[in-house]
């Protein structure tokens, strides 16, 4: 099994002072971490009575729910290991938390972590790579898809288990594309077609045709569909990402659309919504708009909101995300279990089991099922619970037909960054300041990459990169 390399540095000085600075760190007069990388999976063998873990998550509503009917399942289905769920919210407040409890030592067993936190688990050097456990226990790969596997590894290590997988997708009303004269099973591919159907229908009385919602998240998506890296190096994979690529053809093209949609009153949008914000599906079930871009993951709650009480008028429609075809595709989106280093042997291997199980592919089918993340195990896809699923919800099926059939090179691999939380934030700024203040696109674009190669140097030295 490979150890962790260079990109697994020791971070040193105060550590109160670099979490303040919102990097990850371990101070250097630290203990060193018990165990190294090895995954002790005999060790439940050895323990008495059940093994008790704690494992932090940050699912909502139908999420929630279907995670906790499989956590139950688990519980009752062997005697070994009792899983105890707790909810941090959000990803935002999970990372948090999470670095929080580095410096008290409090972490949990096994943690949900989001896809953006990649770099600064490896820096922690707090995380035993999922690697280890791989090799020790020859858990076979070949079922998965191949893509989401390569996003969580890097230098030949896989870090986490994928679990919880998502990308963009255009949400629409079907309704309001009948009453604007567009064919509701020809939804838009590319951005100028969103601009033409959004012509339409707010020439039928709609306010907007398109509900934008402020997150750059959106914009790493579509320059990955155009082909092109997010940062340096490899994306961040052959060295640490150093400044962004996004300065460029495609990166204007991304906020040009969204300046002239908006000024041209194409488009509605707050302030801010950020990434748990729901005002873009509001805007939708309020006759606000008809169309937006939103994460495959909010399907199954979703399908539950909209179409349904005082939503009743609306025609759920659901089609990949637009952008440029056949250069790229979407990313990996979503989160992973990431198992703790710094706990026992027993709760490592307790970790690794309830892992395993949720990756099973009856449960990764039912887990798709109940909230539209994507079953990554390829054999999940045809078992009756996501069959049945699919014959009512037919839409199911497009987050994961968006990671097969892209294409896998640099740019889908998906960027590793340190601090990738605040590249995200700097480049909301500028955009929220484009769409409001009227700054022009070229501008706007210049100053989100300004501030988020400051953001990106600013952790490497943190921690020494």
């Amino acid at each position: 099994m490979n150890t962790i390399r260079a990109r697994t540095r020791l971070l040193v000085p105060v550590l109160a002072a670099a979490l303040a600075l919102a990097a990850l760190a371990v101070p250097s007069d630290a203990a060193p971490a018990r165990g190294g990388d090895e995954c002790p999976l005999k060790a439940l063998d050895n323990a008495d009575g059940p093994v008790e873990i704690t494992f932090w998550h940050a699912m909502t509503r139908a999420n929630e729910e279907t995670l906790i009917r499989l956590t139950d399942a688990f519980n009752s289905s062997q005697s070994q290991v009792q899983v105890s769920l707790v909810n941090q919210t959000t990803y935002e407040d999970t990372v948090e938390k999470f670095r929080n409890a580095l410096a008290t030592g409090n972490v949990p067993d096994v943690a949900q972590l989001p896809e953006t936190f990649l770099q600064q688990a490896i820096d922690s050097q707090a995380i035993l790579p999922v690697q280890a456990c791989v090799d020790a226990d020859d858990y076979e790969l070949s079922d998965y898809l191949p893509r989401v596997i390569d996003y969580y590894t890097v230098e030949d290590t896989l870090w986490a288990l994928p679990f919880n997988v998502s990308n963009p997708v255009l949400y629409y009303d079907k309704n309001a594309f009948i009453a604007a004269g567009l064919d509701p099973e020809q939804p838009p591919e590319t951005l100028e077609e969103v601009r033409t159907a959004s012509e339409a229908i707010t020439a039928s009385g709609y306010p907007a045709g398109y509900a934008l919602k402020i997150d750059s998240a959106f914009f790493e998506h579509f320059l990955a569909k155009s082909g092109k890296p997010y940062v340096n190096n490899g994306n961040g994979r052959k060295e640490r990402a150093t400044e962004v690529d996004f300065d460029n053809k495609q990166g204007r093209e991304y906020f040009t659309w969204m300046s002239e949609m908006v000024a041209d009153g194409l488009a509605v949008t707050n302030a801010r919504t950020g990434a748990s914000g729901i005002d873009n599906y509001l805007a939708i079930g309020n006759r606000q708009a008809a169309m937006t871009i939103d994460s495959i993951a909010g399907l199954g709650t979703i399908a539950q909101v909209l179409g349904s009480g005082q939503f009743a008028h609306v025609d759920l429609g659901v089609a990949p995300m637009p952008g440029p075809v056949d250069k790229g595709g979407v990313l990996v989106g979503g989160a992973a279990f990431y198992i703790m280093k710094d706990t026992s042997d027993e709760k490592q291997a307790a970790a690794w089991e309830y892992a395993k199980f949720m990756n099973e592919p009856e449960n990764m089918a039912e887990w798709a099922a109940g909230t539209g993340y994507i079953p990554i195990r390829e054999s999940a896809v045809d078992l009756p619970v996501f069959q049945q699923r699919l014959s009512e919800i037919p839409e199911f099926i497009i987050g994961f037909e968006q990671l097969f059939e892209g294409k896998a090179n640099p740019a889908t691999a998906g960027p590793v960054i340190g601090d990738y939380l605040g590249v995200r934030s700097a480049i909301d700024d500028e955009i929220t300041r484009m769409l409001s203040e009227g700054t022009k696109p070229k501008v706007a674009l210049k100053a989100a990459k300004k501030n988020s190669d400051e953001v990106i140097q600013n952790y490497n030295e943190r921690v020494g990169g």
